[in-house]
């Protein structure tokens, strides 16, 4: 009989790898149409586990993510700090809904941080106004199935817990 694992590792494992996703060298055309896949990984296990993956998780996430990608330093934090709090806020009800239900939820939060983190980027740089801000969580509510049905899979092959 297997014993149990606690995850910490896989999940782990998993943020560092959407992690890597995230700061690849893409063109700017599929740069532009990516998800945001940190704040995608960290959703579905705030979601799944929410006593496993808190806040305070997402805010060392968040700047680790910030030093990655060269954007303001807290940046990042905040707005993955938000999306686990909205997480856990909302997860005994996000659990009962369908996939697609969920990706609904996730279109307008992730706009919402879109728009928090343009606004953040405005007050520090003087920079136009893209489309890439929209079509960012848009992806990241087309590609939410696949990053939900995937990371399942894991959490029960490895018996996350």
């Amino acid at each position: 009989m297997h014993a149990r694992s606690s995850g910490n590792g896989v999940i782990y494992l998993s943020l560092f790898i959407a992690m890597c996703l995230s700061v690849l060298p893409w063109t700017n055309h599929v740069s532009a149409l990516m998800p945001n896949w940190t704040l995608l990984v960290l959703m579905y296990w705030s979601l799944a586990l929410p006593h496993k993956v808190s806040i305070g998780t997402a805010f060392v996430t968040g700047l680790l993510f910030d030093v990655l990608t060269g954007s303001n330093l807290g940046q990042n934090a905040l707005i993955f700090s938000l999306t686990t709090f909205c997480s856990h806020t909302f997860y005994s009800r996000l659990r009962n809904y369908h996939v697609w239900q969920q990706a609904i939820f996730i279109l307008f939060f992730l706009s919402l941080m879109q728009l928090l983190a343009l606004w953040i980027t405005q007050l520090n740089q003087q920079q136009g106004l893209g489309y890439h801000y929209v079509v960012q969580a848009i992806s990241s509510a087309v590609f939410w199935p696949l990053i939900f049905a995937s990371l399942r899979s894991t959490r029960r092959r490895f018996k996350v817990q």
